[in-house]
């Protein structure tokens, strides 16, 4: 169960992997280049440097180290690249400044520096890395120089204190989730890139048809432009003034993280078109209260909707193929769900289960109920888990529409009768016993149709 309960809350971070070990050991002695052969480590006390190529990389910096610069020399070696998780764990820097020299850094290189202010980046970089800068939760300016070319996976996620980010014109390429729970970033700067634009408080390609980053400062009511095909992992997520959103049939897949924590929204408008809500897609949004997903639909991610603690009503269409783990998990206000038949798979603990107090097993939904077809992936999983349900073999949303269908179509043919008497009183007795001859076939034929179906 633990380890289930991990997945789900770890899939936000699923492309960055931190690796949050000690730092290797220092002794204080200064480097001496007479004696360092070629990828042999040696440390002044506060970095530790590997020889590579006739130059330096720093592989570890002393986790008690307070700096604020990194020498561009040390004994003759220019220093060029930052290695991976080098800073991990770093957290009396305040202030860095990384000398031009440097040209590239390691994925996770500055990963949970908790007291990292500001960073200066060299202006010979042309790649941030993955999780560069990931959960430096008080970092507040990062100044990317140009020529920087793309801006990696997670690159800032989690930067919850980061309220403005300038982009270079040079970047042509931001990775999936690299600004995603940035709850401060309200001010986005692309003027002048030749790749993206900001429209309406929105980060997207050019073309407008990807919305990668919002601004926090967003409240109120969101309407998704027509066009937008994608909304990215974390573009909206920890936007906490939004209250409505409203999605256009031209989105099909709302990626990972989209909404997560936005703990005010309360209503989703979903359009014909969406066939993917991702994994952790609306996680945390605890004022959530229904969702109604459109007949598209086929795919529910991996905790899709955890925490969403007010829903408590969630309409699977009929033709939905998959409901990922734990994705409606902890939403003690849902107390009923339909699973369709054509549902073949369901994760574990995907509805009807709580988490414990200890956060680290589940408990089952008080007064929770399932209602399930025969045969079914649905009734499988309610009977594999213990869970109170019922099996409907008929599909009584299907009978409603018809009946209501056959009602509107009888309400157009009155409607359209009277709109023909008063527009052709004057037509000969033969053209207006036509007229009615035909409105009965049609009426009669719409009526065969929808029993039919």
């Amino acid at each position: 169960m633990r380890n289930s309960i991990r997945r789900i809350l770890s899939a936000a971070a699923a492309g960055a992997v931190l690796i949050f070990s000690a730092v290797p050991s220092v002794s204080v002695y200064a480097v001496d280049d007479t004696m360092q052969m070629e990828d042999e480590a040696l440390t002044d006390g506060t970095f530790t440097y590997e020889l590579v190529d006739g130059t330096y990389t720093i592989v570890s910096c002393d986790t008690k180290a307070v700096v604020s610069e990194v020498p561009e020399l040390r004994n003759g070696y220019t220093i060029t690249a930052i290695g991976e998780q080098a800073f991990t764990g770093c957290n009396l820097i305040k202030e860095l400044k990384l000398p031009d020299s440097v040209k590239t850094i390691g994925d996770n290189a500055f990963a949970g520096c908790t007291s990292l202010r500001k960073v200066e980046l060299p202006k010979n970089l042309k790649s941030l890395p993955l999780g560069a800068f990931i959960n430096c939760t008080r970092l507040e300016e990062a100044v990317m120089p140009e020529g920087l070319i793309s801006i990696g996976n997670y690159a800032f996620y989690g930067c919850s204190a980061l309220g403005s980010i300038k982009l270079p014109s040079t970047v042509s390429e931001i990775g999936a989730m690299a600004l995603a729970e940035c709850g401060a970033l309200e001010d986005i700067d692309a003027s002048g890139n030749k790749s993206f634009m900001v429209k309406d408080g929105i980060l997207s390609d050019k073309a407008g048809t990807k919305l990668i980053r919002a601004s926090a400062a967003l409240t109120g009511s969101v309407y998704v432009e027509n066009g937008v095909k994608e909304i990215c992992p974390g573009a909206f997520s920890s936007c906490a003034g939004i209250t409505d959103v409203f999605i256009p049939a031209s989105v099909n897949e709302i990626k990972e993280d989209a909404f997560g924590y936005c703990s005010a929204l309360k209503n989703v408008g979903f359009s014909e078109g969406l066939t993917v809500v991702g994994d952790i897609a609306f996680k945390f949004c605890t004022a959530l209260e229904s969702v109604e997903f459109p007949t598209t639909l086929r795919t529910i991610g991996d905790g899709a909707f955890f925490q969403c603690r007010s829903l408590k009503s969630a309409i699977i269409p009929a033709d939905t193929e998959s409901i990922g783990e734990g994705a409606f998990v902890a939403c003690p206000e849902l107390k009923q769900i339909g699973i369709p038949k054509s549902v073949t798979t369901l994760g574990e603990h995907a509805a009807g289960f709580n988490i414990s107090e200890n956060g680290e097993d589940y408990v089952k939904n008080d007064g929770f109920r399932m209602s399930v077809y025969s045969g079914s992936a649905g009734l499988s999983y309610a009977k594999s888990n213990k869970l109170t349900y019922d099996v409907v073999d008929r599909d009584l949303k299907k009978v409603a529409f018809a009946a209501v269908a056959v009602g509107l179509i009888a309400a157009v043919i009155v409607f359209a009768a009277v709109l023909m008497k008063r527009g052709r009183k004057s037509a000969a007795p033969e053209v207006r016993r036509a007229d009615k001859e035909a409105a009965e076939k049609a009426e009669e034929e719409s009526y065969e149709k929808i029993v039919k179906d």
